[in-house]
């Protein structure tokens, strides 16, 4: 009787589950200040979490840039529908399309970050969109760039990924 009670409550802590790695790209090389490129494909079925009624989730992963531009600064952002934005197509083979949106598009900012060349940060996403897209199993990821000026095909690999949240 209890255990539905603490389900309900969000206090059942389930095991740390590591996931593939990804990277953004991105994408267009004449990004504006205030726009957002995300992922055109549904991340949770790349990175295989099935829809749970999870909360306080948290994917703590590594971002390493690599490009040359000496310092990127980005806000990594979720959202658990696809915004209704253009689809910029890839020009790098096995790599999917980006979304470019005019601003958040009804997503949420979930970290900000400063990124050198070739050097890992670590960072933690946590956020409402985040646990209502594992809820719902649809989860778009995007970055807006607040300083430097990444090539189209230049990326940041997010590594070492670690998902761990309450049911």
């Amino acid at each position: 009787m209890l255990l539905p009670l603490l389900g309900s409550c969000g206090v059942i802590p389930l095991p740390e589950t590591t996931v593939p790695d990804f990277h953004f790209l991105y994408a267009v090389n004449d990004l504006r200040p205030a726009e957002v490129l995300y992922m055109a494909d549904n991340q949770l079925d790349y990175l295989e979490i099935p829809p749970l009624p999870y909360r306080g989730i948290t994917f703590d992963a590594l971002l390493v840039s690599r490009g040359a531009d000496p310092v990127v600064r980005l806000q990594v952002f979720a959202s658990a529908s696809r915004p209704q934005c253009p689809v910029v197509p890839s020009t790098v083979p096995d790599h999917g399309d980006a979304l470019r949106c005019p601003g958040p598009a009804g997503g949420e900012a979930l970290t900000e970050v400063a990124l050198r060349p070739h050097e890992g940060t670590q960072v933690r996403l946590k956020g409402e969109q985040l646990d209502q897209s594992v809820r719902t199993g649809r989860l778009y990821l995007g970055i807006r760039v607040l300083e430097g000026a990444p090539q189209a095909t230049d990326r940041v690999d997010v590594v070492q990924i670690r998902v761990q949240g309450r049911l």
